[in-house]
């Protein structure tokens, strides 16, 4: 059932990058965003969604809850801060959202991707010798 977790929390990750996406020019307008930021946090955000959904269908255990209740809590936060800032005029509003998306996602994705979460190329290798 845990498993079941990571690749939904991915899923719904996805289905944001799409959304931001297609309503990318309302977003920047919104937001005061330039368009570098916005493409970079958009790929950062779809890349992290990948890694989450492929870390959740071979391991999925549950230490690394955290770390998605995490980046959500503080996504939940930077999105308050952006809205304020945005209904301010501040452009910083983008740099606030965009970049803790960019950021947060990056980490996430270094965070299933390094270490004993990482893809076991030793036992790759040990299947291919045996065939």
């Amino acid at each position: 059932m845990l498993k079941f977790g990571f690749v939904a929390d991915g899923v719904f990750k996805l289905l944001v990058a799409g959304a931001i996406c297609v309503f990318l020019p309302a977003v920047e307008s919104f937001l005061l965003a330039p368009r570098w930021l916005s493409i970079t946090a958009v790929v950062l955000l779809f890349l992290s969604a990948a890694t989450e959904i492929s870390y959740g269908l071979r391991k999925g255990e549950r230490s690394y809850v955290r770390y998605l209740a995490l980046f959500d809590s503080l996504w939940v936060l930077s999105t308050i801060v952006a809205v304020v800032l945005a209904l301010a005029d501040n452009p910083a509003a983008a740099f606030v959202w965009f970049g803790y998306l960019g950021l947060g996602s990056l980490g996430v994705a270094v965070v299933f991707t390094t270490g004993a979460n990482g893809p076991d190329f030793a036992g790759d290798e040990a299947d291919d010798r045996a065939q």
